[in-house]
């Protein structure tokens, strides 16, 4: 029921909730900040009235704030969270209860320096500095507007001095809080590159950077989870050494170049035909290890004759001829307890009898 509440309160899209709770925390403020004005009305220190008004307008402006996140209508906007309109707004407030509160108006510099120090950890450094200039903006508007409309209350050389320290002050909060920004977005983008960083690093050291495919490391460590499947289900489980044919020849003839990119090629033409549960992981230099889980072993070798056809057909090298290349592949069959070390033995075993018997073969060890 509650989540149900939730989702009809805040949506259900990751991105709006996160928006909508931050604008209903800003709407806890401003409930706090009412009730103190309300307070002052009751201790005779505020115009009724005014306050009224006061209360209406931000009530109107957290009810358009809500319905334009709700609705996703603020996603039309740079800035879909609204975050600086929401400032901006929180500063005018602000600006309006200096005018009716003559008595508690030294409290509003300070609760303008608070929104400002909450920019830096939402807008960038520019927005900061911005608000603080607006901020300096604003008072210098009302505190003009309250010396010509109220001089009983509002009395100029107070009103003067007040603003001399607040142009002071409010500026360099908005620029300090700018270069926490600033810090914030630095240490965002070390973040994400330290992650990318690691990333690739996690990548490198179990992916062959050359093809793409699982390397030596990774492929043994899907043996030994297909094994304890295997072991727990009793189910066959395959692998198959692959071995491309005078492979050499290309490195001698068309240089290194040329051999990568056979490798690549081969690779693809491979990974291309396979079954979803099957894993290719290059092995080291022109050998590749084939895993085929839950596969008996007539089925394996069926499917390596397959992959061989492929390679044979000169169809699948219409763009590079010259690179067309066949293998030899030893298939071998798990046995109960047998060890990982000697299923992969007899397969390389099988790999160099299909070699010895001409090449471009499939041999069973």
């Amino acid at each position: 029921m509650k989540s149900r509440a939730l989702d009809l309160l805040l949506g259900t899209e990751r991105k709006q909730r996160l928006r909508l709770a931050r604008s209903l925390g800003a709407v806890g403020v401003f409930a706090v900040c009412l009730m103190v004005q309300w307070l002052a009305v009751t201790l005779g220190m505020a115009d009724r009235s005014a306050a009224l008004a006061l209360s209406w307008f931000v009530l109107a402006g957290v009810v358009v704030c809500y319905v334009s996140l709700r609705t996703g209508w603020s996603q039309r906007w740079s800035d879909p969270a609204l975050t600086m309109p929401q400032m901006v707004y929180s500063l005018l407030v602000l600006m309006l209860a200096y005018g009716i509160n003559p008595p508690l108006r030294g409290l509003m510099p300070m609760i303008m320096a608070l929104v400002l120090v909450f920019g830096a950890f939402i807008l960038p450094a520019r927005r900061c500095r911005q608000l603080g200039w607006l901020s300096v903006a604003m008072l210098a508007i009302v505190m003009c507007y309250s010396v010509a409309r109220y001089p009983e209350l509002f009395e100029p050389r107070i009103e003067g001095f007040n603003f001399f320290l607040s142009a002071l002050v409010l500026p360099v909060i908005g620029n300090l809080a700018g270069q926490l920004s600033s810090m914030r977005f630095q240490q965002q983008v070390q973040k994400n590159e330290l992650r990318e960083a690691l990333e690739k690093v996690r990548r490198l050291a179990s992916f062959d950077e050359l093809t793409g495919l699982p390397n030596r490391r990774q492929v043994m460590e899907f043996f030994s989870q297909e094994e304890r499947r295997a072991l727990r289900q009793s189910a066959p489980l395959c692998c198959a050494v692959i071995d491309i044919d005078f492979f050499k020849q290309i490195n001698d003839r068309m240089g290194h170049p040329a051999g990568d990119e056979a490798l690549q090629r081969f690779s693809a033409l491979l990974s291309a035909a396979l079954r979803a549960d099957d894993v290719l992981a290059r092995w080291g230099g022109e050998e590749f290890m084939l895993l085929l889980p839950s596969t008996p072993v007539e089925e394996a070798a069926e499917v390596l004759e397959r992959l061989r056809g492929r390679c044979a057909d000169c169809a699948n090298w219409l763009d590079a001829p010259h690179l067309q290349v066949t293998f030899s592949a030893g298939l071998a069959a798990h046995r109960p307890g047998e060890p990982t070390e000697r299923l992969i033995a007899r397969a390389d075993a099988a790999l160099y009898q299909a070699k010895a018997a001409g090449r471009n073969r499939v041999m069973l060890g």
